[in-house]
C-alpha cells in the first residue's frame, strides 16, 4: 500500500473510527501485547487528543479559566473531533477555536467568549511571530519632500486590529495571574478596538481612539501616504498623528513607490 494512502486510512481509523478501515489498518499494523488493533488505535487516539488538549489550554487559558478545567476539556474534545492537527508545529494548532465557540450551543450564554478567544489566539500568534526592525529614522528623512505621498507605511510585522462588542480587554486583564485590582467586569462598558502588538519580548494592548483606529486601518491596508491623507481628510488630522504613531512604535516601516 502506497504511503499516502496507509496515510488516509489510518487517519479514518483513528478520527472517524470507522470499523472497515480499523479492520483494514489491522492488516499493516503490529498492535501492542495484550491489545488489539482497535485498542492500540484507542490509546493512540486518546495521547493525542490529551497533548491537543493541553495545546488549547496553553494557547487559551482566560478560557479555562472562565467556563472551568472539566467543561474546557470537554469543549476541546469536541473541538479536536471535528478539527484534527494536520501541522507539525503544535503551536499552529487552535486558529478555528474561537469559531467553534461562535457556534458552540453550551457557551452560548457567554457570548463575548469567541472574542476573548480570538484575542488569546491572536495574542499567542504574535508572541511568536517574527521580531519587529523597528523604523528607520534616518532613512526616513532622506525621502525627497516630493515623494512623500509616494510613501507606504507598515504597522508592526506582529499586530493585530481586533474589534469586538464587548470589554474582552478587561475580561482578559482580570483573569490574569498576576492582576491585582477591581475584579468586576460589567458587559455594559461597551465595545473595544485594540491594537495589539509586541516590540521584542513586550507585548502591548493598546486601546486607540476613533481617529487613531482609523489611521491604523488605512496603513494597515497600505495606502500611499498621499491617498491616506485624502481618505482621512474629514474627521482625522493625519499630520498630528503620524508622529505620534511613530513614538510609539506603531509605525514600524516604509517604503516608496
Amino acid at each position: 500500500m502506497e504511503a499516502i494512502a496507509l496515510q488516509n486510512l489510518f487517519y479514518q481509523a483513528v478520527w472517524e473510527k470507522d470499523s472497515a478501515s480499523i479492520e483494514e489498518l489491522s492488516k499493516h499494523i503490529k498492535a501492542a501485547r495484550n491489545l488489539t488493533p482497535a485498542e492500540g488505535l484507542a490509546v493512540y487516539r486518546g495521547n493525542v487528543v490529551g497533548n491537543l488538549t493541553q495545546t488549547l489550554k496553553s494557547i487559551y487559558p482566560v478560557c479555562s479559566q472562565l467556563v472551568g478545567e472539566k467543561f474546557f476539556e470537554a469543549t476541546s474534545a469536541q473541538f479536536i473531533s471535528q478539527f484534527p492537527c494536520f501541522s507539525p508545529d503544535l503551536g499552529d494548532y487552535g486558529e478555528q477555536f474561537p469559531d467553534f465557540l461562535a457556534d458552540f450551543e453550551p457557551v452560548a450564554n457567554l457570548p463575548y467568549l469567541p472574542d476573548v478567544a480570538r484575542l488569546e489566539w491572536f495574542w499567542h500568534r504574535v508572541f511568536i511571530g517574527e521580531d519587529t526592525t523597528g523604523l528607520d529614522l534616518q532613512r526616513l528623512a532622506e525621502v525627497p519632500q516630493e515623494r512623500w505621498g509616494e510613501l507606504i507605511f507598515y504597522l508592526p510585522k506582529n499586530s493585530v486590529l481586533l474589534e469586538s462588542a464587548y470589554p474582552i480587554h478587561r475580561i482578559w486583564q482580570v483573569n490574569q495571574a498576576d492582576y491585582q485590582g477591581d475584579l468586576t467586569v460589567s458587559l455594559a462598558e461597551g465595545g473595544v478596538k485594540i491594537f495589539l502588538w509586541r516590540k521584542g519580548y513586550d507585548m502591548h494592548i493598546d486601546l486607540p481612539s476613533a481617529p487613531e483606529w482609523e489611521l491604523l486601518k488605512a496603513f494597515q491596508s497600505n495606502h500611499p501616504f498621499e491617498e491616506v491623507c485624502e481618505q482621512l481628510a474629514e474627521g482625522t488630522d493625519v499630520s498630528s498623528l503620524l508622529p505620534l504613531f511613530v513614538q510609539r512604535g506603531w509605525i514600524d516601516d516604509f517604503s516608496v513607490l
